[in-house]
């Protein structure tokens, strides 16, 4: 349910008579399934974050880890391997974007 908020957020058509119209409302949208697992590991997220990288423009991510307002963690080795591959080579050589939302580890 979040995922498809925020993509209707991203893509939500112009003049649809329904609510405001989408940040980016020509764009089409995919979900990658990848936070169906028991936990999350280092390739689950390199494997996401590297899908398709000149097929997908933007990556837009909306978890993180478990945020206590002392630690502050990140992607781990292959993750950051596949987001700098996409920066410098996706969309064909023009560089893919990634956006991640801030303050999603909170439990509250």
């Amino acid at each position: 349910s979040h995922g498809t908020r925020c993509a209707g957020e991203v893509a939500a058509a112009r003049d649809n008579d329904v609510c405001g119209v989408g940040v980016a409302y020509d764009s089409k949208v995919a979900g990658i399934r990848m936070l169906d697992q028991p936990y999350m590991t280092d390739l689950i997220e390199a494997n996401s974050m590297g899908h398709e990288p000149n097929l997908i423009d933007i990556y837009s991510a909306s978890w993180g880890p478990t945020d206590d307002g002392k630690t502050v963690d990140g992607p781990r080795n292959a993750t950051m391997r596949a987001i700098v591959k996409g920066v410098n080579e996706g969309r064909n050589g023009l560089g893919n974007i990634y956006v991640w939302a801030s303050g999603d580890g909170g439990e509250e």
